[in-house]
């Protein structure tokens, strides 16, 4: 197959300065001595233009190299769109930058077929002073459009953008979210062969998104490639087929969508410290992350899927869920006589998407001193591939009497249709089939 993009071995070197940025005297002093230099006169030793061997030493102490990418290889197929994942830090940015021709790598190559548009940042090729309209003239010029070209695409690129009203307003007026719909317009709509887009399309409205989604899909139908940085891992799974995982510089994997995005958010789960719970295994004597006044306080949890893989219990997306509780009433409880207990669950990156409490249901839980057990079956989980956390919180009234915070994990594979779920309720709460019983 023919490839748009080959990546050997690539690597990217900076130096940076371990006591913080040079003095302004180090600037004055460079250009005196270079200013001495046309003047073929020799840098006074005992002035200020004079660098000591001391001070050059001292001077190559502050610096440390720092590798932001090295030896990364990979290769992209004409008409793929492929996603970059990693966590701040990881070189998603530089790597993006080295193919979009901004800055040179420092080892290896990066060899690239066809024309290159990217959007790095907001307000990336766009001139503040000018208009909406000449920027797109611009643009399109810098892309090596024909104007007769950029011409009969312009009703298109505009009516993408949705700025029509201000096409003719200086950009340097535009919010970040007009710059952005502009932007995207232009690079979208002037024919790339390979579109490079970093994490701006967060900025742009869900609808605008929506319409940006379907464009790179129509790009791809067309033959042409599509590079997509997000931390999102829904719009990453949504938008693209392959994604490359960075960490340190490094590629982790290059592989399905699917399979690198689990793999990442693994991880993060694991970075993070996140306990893991498997069935009948772990009980919740002292967990890190718990609130509440103490009456009552969850024991145990178990979480049950259809199979269980490296100690995290897996359900494909559209299949059920149950969870168990066994919690303990210590004390007697003010107020309303009975408990609510309230699961929620959250992405890897923390992003909430379910959230239950019994009450909702009609389910409200005893209050005398003892020793109770809930179960929480959820149904048709139609979860976005990847993995998730659960907290846990039990409420006397409006009082919180005891909550923990991401206390077990899951993970979904595969990703059912979405159509008219989850949903919403009149708490505001996104919502599957859900039964508690004790």
């Amino acid at each position: 197959m023919d490839y748009a993009l080959r990546v050997e071995n690539l690597g990217k070197l900076y130096s940076i300065n371990r006591g913080g940025s040079p003095s302004v005297g180090t600037v004055r002093e460079r250009l005196a001595r270079g200013v001495d230099q046309l003047l073929g006169r020799k840098s006074d030793a005992g002035g200020v233009h004079a660098m000591t061997e001391a001070d050059s030493g001292a001077s190559e102490a502050r610096k440390k190299e720092f590798w932001a990418l090295r030896g990364v290889s990979f290769d992209v197929q004409a008409g793929e769109r492929i996603g970059i994942i990693g966590a701040n830090g990881a070189g998603k940015s530089t790597l993006l930058k080295i193919l979009s021709r901004v800055t040179s790598p420092t080892e290896g190559r990066a060899e690239i077929r066809g024309k290159v548009a990217s959007l790095l940042e907001v307000g990336t090729g766009f001139h503040p002073e000018l208009s909406g309209r000449e920027n797109i003239f611009l643009n399109g010029a810098i892309l090596g459009m024909p104007r007769t070209e950029i011409r009969r695409k312009f009703d298109q690129i505009v009516d993408f953008s949705g700025v029509e009203k201000f096409i003719d307003t200086p950009v340097k007026h535009y919010s970040s979210g007009m710059y952005v719909r502009l932007a995207f317009s232009v690079s979208a709509w002037l024919d790339p062969d390979i579109l490079i887009l970093d994490e701006v399309l967060a900025v742009g409205d869900q609808g605008f998104q929506k319409k940006c989604e379907m464009r790179m899909k129509d790009l791809t139908k067309e033959g042409r490639t599509v590079i997509f940085v997000s931390h999102s891992m829904a719009t990453i799974n949504q938008m693209c087929q392959k994604a490359l995982y960075l960490e340190h510089g490094r590629a982790v994997s290059f592989s399905s969508v699917q399979e690198a995005t689990e793999e990442y958010e693994h991880d993060v789960i694991e970075a993070a410290g996140i306990v893991i719970v498997p069935p009948h295994e772990r009980s919740l004597d002292n967990p890190a992350d718990r609130g509440g006044t103490g009456e009552a306080r969850v024991v145990e949890l178990n979480v049950f899927g259809q199979v269980q893989a490296e100690g995290l219990q897996c359900i494909t997306s559209g299949h059920g869920l149950e969870v168990e509780v066994t919690f303990e009433v210590l004390d007697d409880l003010p107020g309303a006589g009975t408990l609510d207990l309230a699961i929620g669950i959250d992405t890897a990156a923390g992003t909430r998407v379910f959230t239950a409490v019994s009450s909702w249901e009609g389910v409200r839980y005893p209050t005398n001193r003892g020793t109770y057990k809930a179960r929480i079956a959820i149904d048709d989980m139609r979860l976005r591939a990847g993995s998730y956390l659960l907290s846990l919180a039990l409420i006397n009234a409006s009082t919180t009497v005891d909550s923990i915070v991401h206390c077990g994990a899951f993970r979904v594979s595969g990703t059912a249709e979405l159509a008219g779920i989850p949903w919403r309720n009149e708490h505001g709460a996104t919502r599957f089939p859900v039964n508690f019983s004790q």
